[in-house]
């Protein structure tokens, strides 16, 4: 790419800022312009959910970035403006203000949005939140400061964390679930029972199967009700029903969408100079053989340096297992892979002790993992996903087996097949 040439970012959040310093970093010399909607610079979210529920933040500790880095590099950064449409054809697009711009290469790192209850109301004044932002973080630690009493609606890892705050500052904490369990979409039967019996051991009250009707605020309180006319009132109310892809701009556009922005594993959307990072991206997964949208720290970071190389031309695929933490109350939670096809868990450990991790199999591969204060059996499953390994259920679940030891095993199963084809 010649230094005339202009890529633009639409996304100023982590994905756009490793994007654009990738581009510098590979000796790019055009225009780079990136626009987010936000009037921060890009900043780190996984602290929105934890410390920043109790502190207020030193903003320096938030930033991927120092402020002075975006001009030192001579990256244009446009925030407060939001990209209202794309033209592919002419390779512009156009703000809110109605000012167009142009582009060579054009990369949606526009992320995910906070997925809202019919009828909430938005204003600053509400006592209903979601938790996204950073402004989404300062309006609930500042009604956090004087509640007494939290509902949350929703079972997952934000609303966990959150509801883990809460408690920690001494309010009654309820988690309203839709399913039967927590997690129990995405973590299976086993996770949501040990994590179940967790949470109320921690002093939430957790009510399952709820179907919401309505969600309504008055002078002093919110009352959630459900569909069978149970009610929950509260002094503040989170939702935490999870995150939409922002893919509207992209779809507007004609790209091919579907749970968020379609790429290969190169990042490469149905436009060939359009791209798309991060967690807007459903993006091919060569390890899986199927497309994923992690919403992930590590894939927003990792996808983004890899689809910015393939916007200067390194054309290389990017795979790398899903990932992440996720701190509550006294322990740490982790998650590698995707469980799909699932046909056997294997817990290992005791639940009991908060030290333990399951494992997710599909004709006997290995394809995720999840742990309580156990980073050390995920980081040998990560390895396990990656390459497909096969394991004896009992031989994983037996603690006294090395969980190193199975993949060697593959390894040198691996070698000694290669050798008899030589």
């Amino acid at each position: 790419m010649s230094a005339a040439e202009v890529v633009v970012i639409v996304g100023a959040g982590l994905a756009g800022a490793r994007a654009a310093e990738t581009l510098r970093g590979n000796g790019f010399a055009g225009s780079i312009v990136m626009f987010g909607d936000e009037p921060t610079a890009p900043y780190h979210r996984p602290p929105l959910s934890k410390s920043l529920l109790v502190d207020e933040p030193e903003m320096s500790t938030l930033l991927v970035h120092p402020e002075g880095w975006y001009h030192d590099h001579d990256v244009e950064l446009r925030l407060g403006r939001k990209i209202a449409r794309v033209d592919v054809s002419s390779r512009r697009l156009q703000d809110v203000l109605g000012h167009s711009h142009r582009f060579d290469k054009l990369i949606l790192t526009t992320g995910a949005a906070a997925r809202t209850f019919e009828g909430s109301r938005s204003d600053a004044q509400s006592r209903v939140l979601v938790l996204r932002t950073l402004s989404d973080a300062a309006r609930l630690r500042t009604q956090l400061a004087t509640a007494q009493s939290v509902v949350v609606v929703g079972g997952g890892f934000i609303g966990a964390e959150v509801a883990s705050g809460a408690v920690g500052l001494g309010h009654s904490v309820t988690i309203l679930e839709t399913a039967e369990g927590p997690f129990l979409r995405s973590l299976g039967g086993a996770a949501s029972k040990i994590l179940s019996s967790f949470y109320r051991s921690e002093g939430i009250v957790l009510v399952t199967s709820v179907n919401i009707a309505s969600v309504c605020e008055s002078e002093d309180s919110v009352t959630v009700t459900a569909t069978d006319g149970r009610r929950w009132d509260a002094d503040l109310v989170v939702m935490g029903i999870g995150a939409v892809p922002a893919d509207e701009l992209a779809a507007d556009s004609g790209l091919s969408t579907g749970n968020g922005v379609q790429v290969d594993a190169h990042g490469r959307t149905t436009v060939p100079f359009v791209f798309a990072a991060g967690d807007v991206a459903n993006r091919f997964e060569p390890t899986l053989g199927r497309h994923i949208r992690p919403e992930h720290w590590q894939n927003a970071q990792n996808h983004a340096v890899a689809v910015a190389r393939n916007v200067l031309g390194a054309n290389e695929a990017f795979s790398e297992v899903p990932w992440f933490w996720s701190d509550q109350f006294s322990v740490n939670l982790q998650m590698a892979g995707v469980p799909y096809a699932v046909d056997e868990v294997v817990v290992r450990g005791v639940p009991d002790d908060r030290r333990f991790s399951i494992f997710y199999l599909s004709r006997s591969r290995v394809v995720a993992a999840f742990s309580m204060d156990n980073a050390r059996d995920i980081g040998v499953a990560k390895r396990m996903i990656g390459r497909r390994i096969a394991v004896d259920a009992a031989a994983l679940a037996d603690e006294g087996t090395d969980l190193k030891s199975l993949l060697r095993v593959r390894e040198e199963q691996v070698f000694a097949s290669s050798k008899r084809r030589e």
